[in-house]
């Protein structure tokens, strides 16, 4: 007796109400880190790596910092990262595969002071480039949703 399987596809619509900032960097996270703590006066601190695994892929590892005070949040996430099963370096979002790390910025008030923060990380020594990213046009962007 064959039965029939009735698939259904559910469709969301989440807030992408944040900043992404692209990072081009040759040092490590950890130095990453800190030179954005120097440049904008903040304390971001490394956390629990965050697990992402893939459908029947593999299982990534990211190391992430956060920082967080009344007006906003600042994650800075590591895009070029290990995968567990084949030891090889991957990357967190693909199609943003020109970036060592991102760093996404939520808002809890409008202070629309982003430009500000953007000079200021332009002067950093360890940051050797910096793109404002659009994230509607990000095909991954769902792997900002955490």
């Amino acid at each position: 007796m064959s039965r029939s399987v009735k698939k259904l596809k559910l469709k969301a619509d989440y807030s992408y109400n944040f900043h992404l900032i692209g990072i081009i960097s040759q040092s490590k996270d950890y130095t990453v880190s800190w030179a954005i703590n120097k440049a904008l006066s903040i304390g971001l601190k490394k956390e629990s790596d965050l697990e992402v695994d893939f459908k029947n892929v593999e299982k990534l590892t990211i190391s992430n910092f956060v920082f967080e005070n009344d007006f906003r949040r600042f994650t800075l996430l590591n895009n070029k990262v290990v995968a567990q099963s084949t030891l090889t370096q991957k990357l967190f979002v693909p199609s943003l595969g020109t970036f060592d790390f991102l760093l996404k910025i939520e808002e809890f008030e409008e202070t629309s002071d982003l430009e500000m923060l953007f000079v200021a990380l332009r002067k950093s020594e360890k940051i050797d480039s910096i793109v404002k990213l659009d994230v509607d046009k990000i095909k991954e962007k769902e792997s900002f949703l955490f």
